[in-house]
């Protein structure tokens, strides 16, 4: 009967085996997979959506305030590795109410690597100022993407130099005093009137002569004339303006003021110079009445005497 030992191995033998295997290992699979050890560094993150607008800005220019509305459109791009959804797109900003978002194929959708959507935006200022602001989308994670918006708000201004406009101290019937009134535009966008009338108050006192505003544009600082003749029918505080109408928010309005004054006095008649003749005849009148008394008196005796019938 025969019996089997194994041979004792050396020392650290395990140790060089597993060496050995594992460098057959590399040789024989390179590309395999080696599991981090422990301690290691982690996998990356995946990619994020990104997303871009185009244009990157955009100035509306010069919008009439109340009146006018302007409009362009955007397209929003996703030019990541991954999905997109759109959640939001919004205008940021001081004054942003002065703009909106119109028209979109943005919303609900969740644009693929390379694909885009449209996005329209309108400016409709509501005030004269100049505005700027943001367009703003976001997608998943909150990570958003902006364009630069400009615009400004403007309006004809039309003005005087002088309101009220004081005619001063006038007498009734005197034939009356002119002023030239200076109509002048200091808002940032063209704009005059249709019509030009004297309204409310003495208008009885105050008279347009001519004018050259109605239907004429003026530009910004440029200026119109008003002549307004002031003739008052009574005596007395006179108050009246001159309305300027314009087309939309424009024209303006003119106050006039002045005072009636009482006519001036008419000349009293000359007293009557006695004549030299005159004087003469009431001197001989003086005169003549010693010899009435006297003849008077031979009468009497007369009468007296009987020289005379009874």
């Amino acid at each position: 009967m025969f019996s089997l030992r194994s041979k004792p191995r050396p020392a650290g033998f395990a140790s060089a085996l597993t060496l050995f295997l594992a460098a057959v290992a590399m040789l024989v699979l390179p590309s395999a997979a080696v599991a981090a050890p422990e301690g290691g560094e982690e996998p990356s993150p995946p990619p994020l959506p990104q997303l871009t607008l185009e244009p990157g800005s955009y100035a509306f220019g010069l919008v009439e305030a109340n009146r006018e509305n302007r409009e362009t459109t955007f397209e929003l791009r996703n030019t990541g590795s991954v999905s997109a959804p759109v959640y939001g797109l919004e205008v940021t900003g001081p004054g942003s109410w002065n703009f909106s978002t119109g028209n979109t194929s943005c919303f609900l959708h969740a644009l693929e690597p390379g694909e885009s959507c449209y996005v329209q935006v309108s400016f409709h200022p509501q005030e004269v100022a100049s505005f700027s602001v943001q367009l703003r989308a976001v997608t998943a994670g909150g990570i958003s993407t902006t364009a630069e918006l400009s615009g400004e708000g403007g309006r004809s201004q039309l003005g005087v130099a002088t309101d009220p406009t004081n005619f001063g101290s006038v007498r009734v019937g005197s034939g009356g005093v002119i002023r030239t009134i200076d109509v002048t535009n200091k808002g940032n966008m063209p704009g005059g009137v249709f019509i030009a009338v004297i309204a409310g108050g003495a208008v009885g006192s105050f008279h347009l002569l001519d004018e050259n505003c109605t239907g004429v544009l003026l530009s910004p600082r440029a200026t119109c004339n008003l002549q307004v003749k002031f003739e008052p029918i009574g005596t007395g505080a006179k108050t009246a303006r001159v309305l300027l109408v314009g087309d939309g928010d424009g024209g303006t309005q003119v106050t006039l003021t002045g005072i009636g004054l009482d006519p001036a006095p008419s000349a009293e008649p000359k007293p009557t110079v006695e004549t030299g003749t005159t004087s003469t005849t009431r001197r001989k009148h003086r005169r003549s009445k010693p010899q009435r008394h006297r003849t008077l008196r031979r009468l009497r005796a007369a009468v007296a005497d009987q020289r005379l019938p009874r």
